[in-house]
């Protein structure tokens, strides 16, 4: 039997380290010291790690043509009322932006292909191949789109994240479950004792709940005391009957009185202000994405790699050819990073 093929990951875990820096370390990328280097690559040698064939391939080419030949078109499917609505999102845009780059300097131009929420599937498919889409890159949608009788057989795919559940292909998204646990731990180390999380009902349901459970475990891991519990707020009720829904987030406040919140909810700052609290003095708040969440500390999801990983997955598997659902579909999740804000600051050295 075969041993498992050694990844970065495995070279992370082992130094105690992110993939990140062994990435840059396996490159002799100068942000890593040179110490740290010649750790790395050593203990990688010992490990028996080999590079990615097919990924070293489109670094050569990277570098050989600077992404200047043409090697086709791929589609970005925009299914939105009104399709600006899509990039209007720090994260999404982000998104657009990492994997045009990427598509560039791989040779395939990314087209945005426009879904008319009147329009059939079918329909759509039929522009696809008369733009010679060899590749499609589905974001995430405001509500499930109805497929029909769409024929995934004739494109390779990729989706972003889990709100889109079919087709049931291969998808990148940010490992919303370690985030949570990592920026819940941050705040905790910034010394704040009473930590709360706000979410959205149906946004955490659509992606599996992982914003709530990742919560909820680092409660556990850090031996919080009393545990607060998450409060699951109706962000649509919120939008159009806002008088409805901030009751229900004072009581949750004036109950469990936290010392900071982390919140995947963009009017949650404002909110809590108009109930009298200031930001950061008497509640902080942090946001799951520094990029859509009116405050400056949380969580950046590093949305240009999760573009640029998927566009590169996609060319991969259209130079080998894989179309339409695959058997074993796979989940790729990027790590995400802590960043500092004035919305959270430290109320310790720790």
């Amino acid at each position: 039997m075969n041993s498992p093929r050694v990844t970065m990951f495995d070279i992370a875990k082992r130094l105690g380290v992110s993939h990140t820096t062994v990435s840059l370390a396996l490159r002799n990328h100068r942000d890593v010291s040179a110490k740290r280097r010649e750790e790395i690559q050593r203990v990688a040698e010992e490990m028996g790690y080999q590079r990615d064939p097919f990924l070293a391939g489109l670094a050569a080419y990277r570098k050989q043509t600077g992404g200047t030949g043409f090697q086709g078109t791929l589609a970005w499917l925009n299914h939105w009322d009104p399709p600006e609505r899509l990039r209007e999102f720090g994260e999404f845009n982000a998104y657009w932006e990492g994997a045009a780059k990427a598509a560039k300097s791989l040779g395939y131009k990314l087209d945005e292909v426009l879904w008319p929420l009147d329009c059939p599937a079918k329909r759509v498919e039929k522009i696809l191949l008369a733009r010679g889409v060899q590749g499609v890159l589905i974001p995430p949608q405001p509500c499930v789109p109805d497929w029909g009788d769409f024929d995934w057989s004739k494109f390779s795919l990729i989706r972003f994240g889990t709100s889109v559940p079919s087709p049931d292909s291969n998808l990148v998204t940010s490992d919303h479950f370690r985030a949570v646990i990592m920026a819940t731990t941050r705040i905790h180390e910034y010394g704040y004792r009473r930590i709360g999380f706000v979410t959205d009902k149906d946004y955490n349901y659509f992606r599996g709940g992982n914003y709530y459970g990742g919560f909820v475990w680092a409660q556990k891991l850090l031996e919080l005391a009393p545990p607060l519990p998450p409060l699951l707020m109706n962000a649509e009720r919120f939008r159009n009957k806002p008088e409805k829904e901030l009751p229900v987030l004072n009581r949750w406040l004036a109950r469990h009185k936290p010392d900071a919140i982390l919140t995947t909810e963009p009017y949650i700052p404002d909110a809590t202000r108009k109930l009298g609290h200031r930001i950061p003095h008497d509640i902080a708040v942090a946001g799951t994405t520094v990029r859509d969440i009116p405050v400056d500390a949380g969580i950046d999801q590093h949305a240009e790699g999760i573009g640029r990983i998927a566009v590169e997955m996609l060319v991969k598997q259209i130079h080998v050819n894989e179309r339409g659902e695959p058997p074993d579909p796979c989940r790729i999740l990027i790590e995400s990073t802590w960043q500092d804000g004035k919305s959270l600051p430290r109320r310790n050295a720790g």
